[in-house]
């Protein structure tokens, strides 16, 4: 994604600048806008999730079905949600391995304040919440300020959140939620799941967060050149904290959700979460190397994704090929993602 103004080229066909107003400059306009959404690789990769929808539904009879797309939206819906937070670590050219982990240690700690202690379950939400805030903050700093590179905080990170969600709970599972906190993940407004709700809130923020405000800017600016951000006077290290506190706040609110959702509060929850995200995010068009990507592209690569494995299920692919086939379609994202860096 290029931040850049919207100018049009409002030359007229003998090379002469058009007036401020006529039919020459409404149509130069709407063709410069129309050539844009054509070209752009959300466009492309929209069309490719439309034409997957159509394919679905003529070779399974189960995937237009209530309970098939309510299943597949919670599903994207949370999706979403720790992809968007992966954006912004993507955009600045980092990693973050651990959301999968937060996802984990969220669940567990939601368990124990909740049904082990008794809190009031608005608390415990925040208190697992803030957990999450806290292991992003961690990743922040070490990677700002310590100068290790962020898949080696984060990978460091997955193990020591799950861990210490295994450890809380000595490998055992937590049940016993009240039903007001089930609704989050369970319940469903106008007959959509809560978490695309969620979902859509979170992604049209980021979307505003990246497009529209001098964050958002700067988070562009540190991805494209690190070494520029610094000497225009902008504070590398603060955008390098708030990226992995959102990237692991997000991972927390999926956490929460994926908890109300399954009743249970687990120490397994998230396993390969992280390579969904990244997997999203790079498919839907962010580079690998920083500077590139927007919130729509990963939406559309969340849902790509997604789409493909419920596929595999409905064509009863069994779970071991379904892991092959999302690792190859991910390596072949990656690699399309390296190859255009190289073109340009």
């Amino acid at each position: 994604m290029t931040i850049k103004g919207d100018t049009v080229n409002t030359q007229t066909a003998d090379g002469g600048a058009a007036g401020p107003t006529g039919p020459a400059t409404f149509g130069d306009h709407i063709r410069h806008h129309s050539m844009r959404v054509i070209g752009a690789r959300e466009f492309t990769l929209a069309a490719v999730v439309v034409l997957l929808i159509i394919v679905l539904s003529f070779v399974s009879p189960f995937f237009f079905t209530p309970g098939n797309l309510t299943v597949v939206g919670r599903q994207i819906g949370l999706g979403l949600i720790i992809s968007v937070g992966m954006t912004f670590v993507i955009l600045i050219g980092g990693i973050d391995l651990s959301v999968g982990s937060v996802v984990a240690l969220v669940s567990v700690l939601t368990g124990q304040f909740m049904v082990t202690i008794g809190l009031n379950p608005a608390v415990s939400v925040l208190l697992a919440l803030l957990a999450g805030v806290a292991v992003g903050y961690v990743n922040g700093i070490i990677n700002a300020f310590g100068g290790l590179p962020s898949f080696v905080v984060t990978l460091g990170m997955l193990a020591v959140a799950r861990g210490l969600a295994l450890g809380i709970t000595s490998g055992s599972t937590i049940s016993g939620f009240p039903e007001s906190f089930l609704f989050l993940g369970q319940g469903q407004l106008l007959g959509i799941p809560i978490p695309i709700y969620v979902a859509a809130v979170v992604a049209i923020a980021a979307h505003v967060v990246l497009s529209r405000t001098m964050f958002g800017r700067h988070v562009y600016f540190v991805g494209s050149n690190e070494e520029a951000a610094k000497l225009s006077g902008i504070r590398v290290r603060r955008i390098k904290v708030t990226v992995f506190v959102i990237a692991s706040t997000l991972a927390a609110v999926s956490g929460i959700l994926e908890t109300s959702r399954l009743s249970v509060g687990q120490p397994a929850a998230g396993s390969g979460y992280e390579l969904v995200a990244i997997g999203a995010a790079v498919i839907g068009g962010a580079s690998l190397f920083g500077g590139v990507g927007s919130i729509l592209g990963t939406a559309l690569g969340t849902t790509l994704l997604l789409l493909i494995q419920n596929a595999l299920i409905l064509l009863g692919i069994s779970p071991y090929w379904q892991q092959v086939f999302s690792g190859v379609i991910i390596v072949a994202a990656v690699a399309l993602n390296m190859w255009r860096k190289k073109r340009g």
